[in-house]
């Protein structure tokens, strides 16, 4: 879709760190409007190549979001470490950063009442869409006056939590963490420490 909207006019350029398709990788040879670029040039918040701040836009994933817009993507529910957040902090830093998720994932609520890990602050995320309706950082009261009149399903995060947790039967139970057993931390893009990641408690004993 990017590469179609570069050949019909639509936009000037692509700046590309990250090509995944056959059409992205035509293009890029074909096309000098295609630029290839660097996440570590593009996303470094210490280099002067940043342009992350400079993105109208960001539409992004989650694990879990929650009723303050703090974002978690490096764990799930269950506790257990997935993988690393790469540049997904530094999108954050766009205009607006939209966080496109499922309402639930194997009857797990997405949105629930604090991430398991913190990832992204709240204030930094604008926008939470599911396939259950819209919600909007009360904090963006300029977003939330562009779509008042528009026929979009703006709901608060919290009546889609309700909805979901109908569903779903309930809150979900939190894992158990061996407080004294860190596996991991997470830090901001300038080397603050966000959140620790703790080893989950074997279940069964």
């Amino acid at each position: 879709y990017l590469v179609e909207l570069l050949e019909e006019g639509l936009t000037d350029y692509i700046l590309d760190g990250q090509t995944f398709d056959l059409e992205g990788v035509r293009s890029m040879r074909e096309n000098p409007n295609h630029v290839m670029t660097s996440p570590f040039t593009s996303y470094n918040y210490h280099g002067k190549g940043n342009f992350a701040s400079m993105v109208d836009v960001a539409v992004l994933g989650a694990t879990e979001v929650d009723i303050n817009f703090n974002a978690n993507v490096v764990t799930h529910s269950d506790g257990y470490l997935l993988h690393g957040i790469g540049g997904w902090q530094n999108c954050l830093f766009s205009k607006c950063t939209i966080l496109a998720v499922p309402s639930f994932r194997d009857r797990i609520p997405v949105i629930v009442d604090e991430v398991t890990t913190l990832c992204g602050p709240g204030e930094l995320i604008d926008v939470i869409i599911t396939e259950r309706g819209i919600a909007i950082n009360p904090k963006r009261k300029d977003l939330i006056n562009a779509v008042k009149k528009s026929s979009l399903p703006i709901l608060s995060i919290k009546d889609i939590q309700k909805e979901v947790y109908e569903i779903c039967g309930g809150k979900p139970e939190k894992p158990k963490f061996d407080k004294s057993h860190v596996v991991a931390i997470v830090k901001w893009v300038d080397g603050t420490v966000l959140d620790s990641i703790y080893k989950v408690e074997n279940q069964s004993s």
